[in-house]
């Protein structure tokens, strides 16, 4: 078991991870407020510095370096990106950004070592799935990239905070297991993390004129279920089959 002496000098060797800066921001997003906890502790922490194969870059400097995760958080990491290049037809990994994974930071599953925060993805073929919104904004190619990569991390990590959920992910997408933890899940209409998810993947990736307001109304419900019939996906959202045949269709699109 790592110490806690360990846990801070191993925080403290580490850039501050993009959701971590901002407190209860990264907490539970979608939990009651008096859900919420302040702090977490991790029960274990262990460095990795590849993922996919890919070499760890720090996304403000692009130095290749080593993060600390909860070890079975690193395992559902590297089983995403298994699934990511076998589904996206991208090819094999070769560098992954990003602005770091555990922080010693309360209000955030960060501080457990159990959430990751994207910025670059760099593939074989040179194509660059970007997360960065903040210095590309509205540009449809790089945004349909996005969202297939969005789909792809929400079928492994039930909280996939985008630029669409508040202005502090507009340079990265935050990843956390908080919720679900390694159990499996499937949609939630009552989530406005969910929702906004399905509303960026339905105008993006599927080209499907839906709002970007977090409520699974009228519009965004009859655009998911013609979305589902195209792909002949006959179980419901709400089931771990369902959300996940929806959200392959989603980061396979070309």
């Amino acid at each position: 078991m790592t110490t806690r002496r360990a846990l801070l000098l191993g925080a403290a060797a580490l850039p501050l991870a993009a959701c971590g800066r901002f407190g209860s921001q990264s907490g539970d997003f979608d939990a009651p407020r008096e859900e919420r906890v302040a702090c977490r502790t991790p029960e274990a922490l262990t460095s990795f510095a590849t993922l996919g194969g890919a070499p760890l870059r720090y996304e403000i400097t692009g130095t290749e370096q080593s993060f600390n995760a909860d070890p079975r958080f690193v395992d559902q990491l590297e089983a995403w990106a298994a699934d990511w290049v076998a589904v996206s037809g991208l090819g094999p990994l070769t560098a992954v950004s990003t602005y770091g994974a555990h922080v010693d930071k309360c209000g955030s599953w960060h501080a457990a070592g159990r959430a990751f925060d994207f910025g670059v993805l760099t593939h074989a073929d040179g194509t660059q799935v970007s997360c960065r919104y903040d210095t590309w904004g509205e540009d449809a190619p790089r945004l349909a990239l996005y969202w297939r990569l969005a789909a792809s991390l929400a079928k492994h990590f039930n909280y996939t905070l985008t630029y669409r959920y508040n202005e502090q992910h507009h340079n990265h997408i935050h990843i956390d297991n908080g919720v679900s933890g390694y159990d499996t899940f499937g949609f939630n209409e009552g989530s406005r993390t969910h929702v906004l998810l399905v509303q960026g993947v339905l105008r993006w990736v599927f080209g499907r004129d839906v709002p970007a307001d977090g409520g699974f109304g009228q519009s965004t419900r009859d655009a998911a279920r013609a979305v589902q019939q195209e792909y002949g996906i006959t179980q419901r959202l709400a089931s771990t089959e369902g959300w996940g045949a929806f959200l392959d269709a989603a980061a396979g699109a070309t």
